[in-house]
């Protein structure tokens, strides 16, 4: 009962990030992609940890200020000697140095995020029983982040979760657009 809730809110929230796309002309949003390693799947299954793929994450966020986003992340990580998960996570960032006025941008930012994962069991045996299907719970706590440039940019953040203790990718900041109908003066 609790994982559909917590489906069902991942879902609402997806949809709300995604409902933005026309008042996103006034704010920004970006797309990121990152890979990470050793995740909280690969300590829970234990060594040998070279089992892992590593995860692949692609996030979007939404600018609510300047320091705050909202956004969903979305990961993937198959551990050879035990199944492969697939990570649905909203994700809250909150920026807590911001170097904006100076010619090269760091941005400071700690993020948590909470969802659910997809299991697809690897292992086949006739004594172990396939617990693909099973919804487990998702999360990424990471509280230091840096990214550095403007429009676009690298980061690399530490953390615990689905998407690894170390985290380093790419993202795009989408430009701002200005409405159509703004008057001129504003």
């Amino acid at each position: 009962m609790m994982q559909k809730r917590l489906y069902i809110f991942c879902f609402a929230l997806l949809m709300i990030c995604f409902s933005f796309q026309s008042r996103a002309q006034r704010g920004r949003s970006e797309i990121a992609i990152g890979y990470g390693y050793w995740s909280i799947y690969t300590f829970v299954n234990g060594s040998p940890f070279n089992q892992s793929s590593g995860t692949p994450v692609l996030t979007y966020r939404y600018y609510f200020t300047k320091d705050v986003t909202l956004g969903m992340g979305i990961g993937s990580e198959n551990i050879k000697n035990w199944g492969s998960f697939t990570t649905f996570s909203p994700e809250l960032t909150v920026c807590y140095l911001d170097t904006r006025h100076d010619k090269v941008r760091v941005r400071l930012y700690g993020s948590i995020s909470y969802g659910i994962s997809y299991f697809n069991d690897n292992q086949t045996s006739l004594t172990h029983a396939d617990q693909s299907g099973v919804w487990a719970t998702g999360f990424q706590a990471t509280p230091f982040g840096i990214r550095l440039g403007r429009q676009i940019a690298l980061f690399a953040e530490v953390g615990v979760g689905y998407k690894g203790t170390f985290h380093v990718g790419a993202d795009f900041r989408f430009p701002r657009v200005l409405a159509k109908n703004r008057h001129r003066d504003e």
